[in-house]
């Protein structure tokens, strides 16, 4: 057991988000929750770029329009390129370590599953085998495992047989708003703190952009950078969620808590310019 910790250990060092946080931690003498934060932060908003970051490849896979059924025959279908994160760094090693390789790859299938359908495309169990080094039979056996958790794994053939389930997204930010605590819905779901604050961000931008009056879901997701996709099921959340008293008070709560970090943050950038001018005048 020590042994694979110390190799979790050593290959989180060896990721770029482990390189990073150790230079935060060693070279500016930031404390571990700190530059954890600050990782999150800096993916947030600087993973927009076209170029492909690390744990990430472009391959092309089939999409199928949600006007067509199966049925046609696969050269007539159009194809689609799309980026999946079969690696994503110290999240997907927390996984591992606290949960297992089977949790960590059902993590990876759904991850995958729902970064193609946010990119208007959709992979068949086959593909999954493929990118996830298992057999389709693991796959199908994944798949039902997860959805007795009522969370949706849409593959090729089953896109317009979907059920009443929810995307693992759209479930983690439910047990939030359901009012679980971090480390609770780390147990529930099985996925990493790192992941789950990152949803709870995305959804919050959303909540934010709802709040000023944007109602749009292609203005939400021009001005949020998030898919339409991603948008609709946040959108939907929301609707639902507000009927929920208990939902409804912590919607409240998300709204207060970011208002209040966007003023912080605004008297930070408003006395930061005649600070940084007595500071060039001193040097």
């Amino acid at each position: 057991m020590k042994k694979r910790t110390a190799i979790l250990g050593r290959q989180a060092i060896k990721s770029s988000e482990g390189e990073f946080i150790y230079e935060l931690e060693n070279l500016y003498e930031l404390s571990p929750k700190l530059s954890s934060m600050i990782l999150l932060t800096a993916k947030e908003c600087l993973l927009r770029e076209t170029s492909l970051r690390e744990g990430q490849i472009e391959v092309t896979v089939t999409v199928i329009g949600i006007e067509e059924r199966s049925g046609k025959v696969i050269e007539n279908l159009e194809k689609r390129k799309v980026r999946l994160t079969l690696d994503n760094g110290l999240e997907d090693i927390e996984s591992l370590r606290d949960f297992g390789r089977i949790s960590l790859r059902r993590i990876k299938l759904q991850r995958i599953s729902e970064e193609t359908l946010e990119q208007e495309g959709v992979l068949s169990q086959e593909d999954l085998s493929k990118y996830l080094n298992c057999s389709v039979r693991t796959v199908q056996r994944d798949i039902r495992a997860i959805k007795k958790e009522g969370i949706e794994v849409i593959t090729r053939g089953y896109l317009h047989n979907i059920g009443r389930g929810q995307t693992h997204k759209v479930k983690i930010i439910g047990l939030l708003l359901d009012g679980f605590t971090y480390s609770e819905i780390k147990l529930k779901s099985r996925h990493s703190v790192g992941a789950i604050k990152r949803y709870i961000e995305s959804f919050t931008k959303v909540l934010m952009s709802q709040k000023r009056g944007i109602l749009e879901r292609k203005a939400i997701s021009s001005v949020t950078g998030l898919s339409e996709t991603l948008v609709s099921q946040y959108l939907d959340l929301l609707k639902e969620s507000k009927k929920d008293k208990t939902r409804k008070e912590n919607l409240e709560l998300l709204i207060e808590r970011n208002s209040y970090r966007e003023h912080v943050k605004k008297t930070v950038e408003r006395h930061s310019v005649p600070l940084a001018a007595m500071m060039g005048g001193l040097s």
